[in-house]
Formats: structure tokens, C-alpha cells, sequence
């Protein structure tokens, strides 16, 4: 049973008064609530005062670029799913994009119908499932997660990663103790199906290991499986000091 997406709250920032009209009649058809910003600041303001489940969002806007607003919107810990809508031909932008924390790109002009698709596909990820909260913290000795404000500590100590750093650790520490394929990462975390070289992925998982392990060289958490891929499993490589129990989801007994 999935969430459905009606009565979703959708933020459009855009300066295109035809674009803004065409999503009205969309939001009209489908049942979203639609919220219209026609510039940079504005947008960046409603996105922080208006409780929004989606943002559509076009690169070159007035006061204040596309990019540079998504960045701010990540680094004020805003984190719902932001669909990039934009005319640029340039695929350089569109990659800072998405590296920036964006979660997708449709370029204009676009069919309505594939616009709606992706919509409906990101809320269905960003929102529960059969009214049943998923799990907003990870726990294990010495790491904690936090999914919903995309934090991470180290012995008490906040770490700071990059979009596609958080996801391979969430996606490995979501399912502790099982082998995730390099491939299993490439798709969850690449969430446009990029090409990418099994290199890319492993230098990634490199400089992930250089700031959330003790021991880079010994890892304890994020373990290499020779010929498949990676787990994510607490193993101590040396005697640690006690941890209480979380008592969380996630938490895994040392050992």
C-alpha cells in the first residue's frame, strides 16, 4: 500500500509565470497544494517558513540562483525533494546539482505526465508507508545517524559529509550486517542511474571511511566484501570503552 500523493504540499520556485500556470492546472488535477515563489529569496524564505513535502525548483532565478538556494536549503537542514526544472543545456550545472543535495532534474520543456510520475515517485519514497514512521535514527557504538535532520556524530563529535556520503552510509547502515552489492549502492545511491565506474564508488566509500572511522586502515563499521561490495557491521578492531544500550533502531551488539 503506498501513501498517495494528493494533498501534497509542492513549492514552485520559478520566475515563469506560463510555468507556474501549467502547475497549477496540474496541482488542480492531481489534488497538490500548491505554494508559487517567483524568485530566489522568496523561495528560500517559504521554503524555510511553510511546511512543504516537495519543491520544483528552476536554476536561473532572479535574486538568487538555483543552485546556491539548494545549497542553502541542505545547510539549513531542509531535506525534502527537490526536483530541478530547468532550460539549462549545460549538464555542468545539473550535476552540481544534484551534488549539492538536489534529487532529481527534468528539463524544460516537460510532458506533464513524466513530471507527474516523478513527483508522485519522490513522495512516495520522502513519506510513510501504511502509517508506520520509518526510523529516524541510527545508532550503533560510537556512530550515530540522524535520517531526518541528515546528521552524523562520531563519539559525540559531528561529522561532515556530502550528499552521496550520507546515502551510502544510510543505505549500508539501514541494513547492518547485510552485503550490499557495489552495484545495489550504484542504484540507491545514484538515484538517476548515472553512469559510474565501480572506481568512483570505491573512492567514494574511501573518503567516507576517512571521517567516520576510527581507524580508517581497520575499519569498524564499513567493511569491504572482496568481489561483491560493502557491509556496514560494528566490529571493534581493538578493547573499546562500554556503551549503554541505544536502545534504538539500528543498534547492533559490539563483536
Amino acid at each position: 500500500m503506498s501513501v498517495p500523493a494528493g494533498g501534497a504540499r509542492i513549492l514552485v520556485i520559478d520566475d515563469d509565470p506560463a510555468v507556474s500556470g501549467m502547475l497549477r492546472l496540474v496541482a488542480e488535477e492531481h489534488g497538490y497544494q500548491l505554494l508559487v515563489a517567483g524568485d530566489g529569496p522568496a523561495g528560500l524564505a517559504m521554503a524555510r517558513g511553510e511546511a512543504v513535502d516537495l519543491i520544483l525548483l528552476d536554476l536561473n532565478l532572479p535574486g538568487l540562483h538555483g543552485i546556491e538556494l539548494c545549497r542553502r536549503l541542505r545547510a539549513s537542514g531542509i531535506w525534502v525533494p527537490v526536483i530541478i526544472l530547468s532550460c539549462e543545456l549545460s549538464t555542468v550545472d545539473v550535476v552540481v546539482g544534484l551534488e549539492v543535495g538536489a534529487d532529481d532534474y527534468v528539463r524544460k520543456p516537460f510532458r506533464v505526465r513524466e513530471l507527474v510520475a516523478r513527483i508522485n515517485a519522490h513522495l512516495r519514497r520522502s513519506r510513510p508507508v501504511g502509517g508506520v514512521e520509518p526510523p529516524q535514527r541510527l545508532q550503533f557504538p560510537g556512530l550515530a545517524i540522524d535520517l531526518g535532520r541528515h546528521e552524523v556524530w562520531r563519539d559525540g563529535r559531528p561529522v561532515a559529509l556530502t550528499p552521496i556520503e550520507f546515502r551510502i552510509l544510510t543505505t549500508l547502515a539501514g541494513q547492518a550486517g547485510s552485503v550490499v552489492s557495489r552495484q545495489q549502492l550504484i542504484e540507491q545511491v545514484w538515484r538517476r542511474g548515472e553512469r559510474l565506474e565501480v572506481r568512483s564508488l570505491d573512492a567514494h566509500v574511501y573518503r567516507l571511511r576517512r571521517k567516520v572511522e576510527p581507524e580508517p586502515h581497520l575499519p569498524t563499521y564499513l567493511h569491504a566484501v572482496i568481489g561483491v561490495g560493502y557491509r556496514f557491521d560494528y566490529r571493534p578492531t581493538r578493547l573499546s570503552p562500554p556503551y549503554p544500550d541505544p536502545g534504538l533502531t539500528g543498534a547492533r551488539p559490539g563483536g
